[in-house]
C-alpha cells in the first residue's frame, strides 16, 4: 500500500486531488483503518470542496489514531472549512500539544484562529511561532502576514509577504497578497502604485493560472483606472459648463482640459505597465462597447466645444458632464463573461 499513498501525496502536492482521492479509494477499501491514507482523503475532498466529506474521513482518522497530530490537524482543516471553528481551533491545540515542535501544528493553529476571527493575539503567537520554527518555509510568513493584515498592521504583513516571496519567488498567494496592499486603497493620484499592483497580480496570474482572485482583483483594478479617467473628464466638463455663461474663453479651456487630461492621466498610467497588461487593458475596452462608445461620444462633444460658437457652449459641455458620467457608471459595471 505504500505506492499507491506516496504517488497520492505527490498528486495533492502537484494540486490534482482527483487523482489523489481515486488512488486513495482502493486502499481504503482495503484497510478502513490507515490513517495515513484518511489524512491524505480529508485534504483531497477539502481541496475538491467536499467539506461534509473531508470531515467524515477526518474524523474516522482522529477515532482510530485520537493520538496522532496529523489526524487532528486534518480534522482541524475540515472543521474550519464547515465553519465550526471553535471545535477547529480545540482539535488544532490538541495537535500542537502532541507535536509542539512541528511548525504545520502552529501554523494550522493560527488560521484555525484566523478564520475564528476572535483571538488573533494568539494567531500572531502561533503563527510567528510556526516562522520560529522554520524560517525557511514560505507559507508560514504568509500565515503570519495574513495575521498582520487581520490586526490592522499592514507594514509587518508587507515585510511578511516580501520574506515570503524571497524564499519562493513564484508563490501566486504571496504575490496576489502583496499587490492587493497596491491596489486597494483610494488615491486617483497613486497610479504608479496601483500599475505595480496590476503587474504583481498579472505575475500571481502566471504562477498559478487558476487564482481566481487574482483574477477578480484584477478586472477590478481595472474598473478602478477606467473609472478614475472617466471622473477627471466629468469634473473638467462641468466646470466648463457652470462657467460658460460668464467666460466663453474659460469654457473652451476647461473644455480642451476635460478632452486632455484623462489622456495624460491615461498615458502616465500605461507607461507604467508591461506590454502583457496594456494588451489586457485593450480586452477590456473592447468587452465594455457602451463605456467605450460614450467615452468617443463625449470626447467628441469637448473637442466640439473647444471651436463651436459661444451660443453653444454650454449645451455641449452640459451634455458632455451627462455622457462622462453615464462613461463612469458604465465602467463601473461587472462585464458578463
Amino acid at each position: 500500500m505504500t505506492e499507491p499513498i506516496a504517488v497520492a501525496r505527490l498528486q495533492l502536492q502537484r494540486g490534482d486531488p482527483a487523482a489523489a482521492a481515486e488512488l486513495l479509494g482502493p486502499v481504503l477499501a482495503a484497510e478502513p483503518e490507515h490513517v495515513t491514507a484518511l489524512v491524505l482523503m480529508t485534504h483531497a475532498q477539502l481541496a475538491l470542496e467536499k467539506p461534509e466529506l473531508a470531515h467524515e474521513v477526518a474524523a474516522r482518522a482522529v477515532r482510530h489514531a485520537p493520538g496522532s497530530a496529523e489526524a487532528l490537524t486534518a480534522l482541524s482543516r475540515a472543521l474550519t472549512a464547515l465553519g465550526r471553528h471553535d471545535e477547529a481551533i480545540e482539535a488544532a491545540r490538541a495537535a500542537v500539544a502532541r507535536q509542539a515542535d512541528n511548525p504545520y501544528r502552529h501554523n494550522r493553529l493560527a488560521w484555525a484562529l484566523l478564520e475564528q476571527g476572535t483571538q488573533l493575539m494568539e494567531a500572531e503567537h502561533a503563527a510567528r511561532e510556526a516562522v520560529r520554527l522554520d524560517p525557511g518555509e514560505a507559507d508560514f510568513r504568509i500565515t503570519y502576514a495574513m495575521v498582520m493584515k487581520q490586526l490592522h498592521l499592514p507594514r509587518r504583513a508587507q515585510e511578511a509577504l516580501r520574506d515570503a516571496l524571497a524564499l519562493a519567488p513564484e508563490n501566486a498567494v504571496a504575490r496576489h497578497e502583496l499587490a492587493a496592499f497596491d491596489v486597494v486603497h483610494r488615491n486617483p493620484f497613486a497610479l504608479s502604485r496601483l500599475a505595480r499592483g496590476m503587474t504583481g497580480l498579472a505575475a500571481a496570474l502566471r504562477a498559478d493560472p487558476r487564482q481566481q482572485a487574482s483574477r477578480q482583483l484584477l478586472d477590478a483594478a481595472l474598473r478602478q483606472f477606467l473609472v478614475y479617467t472617466a471622473i477627471i473628464m466629468v469634473v473638467f466638463a462641468y466646470l466648463g459648463w457652470r462657467v460658460a455663461d460668464d467666460s466663453a474663453v474659460w469654457a473652451r479651456v476647461l473644455a480642451a482640459v476635460a478632452a486632455l487630461a484623462p489622456a495624460a492621466y491615461a498615458r502616465y498610467f500605461l507607461a507604467r505597465l508591461d506590454r502583457v497588461l496594456r494588451s489586457y487593458l485593450k480586452e477590456a475596452l473592447t468587452q465594455r462597447r457602451a463605456a467605450s462608445l460614450t467615452a468617443a461620444l463625449t470626447l467628441a462633444l469637448l473637442l466640439t466645444a473647444m471651436v463651436a460658437p459661444a451660443g453653444w457652449l454650454r449645451v455641449l459641455l452640459g451634455a458632455a458632464s451627462l455622457t462622462g458620467f453615464a462613461v463612469r457608471l458604465l465602467t463601473a459595471l461587472v462585464p458578463r463573461s
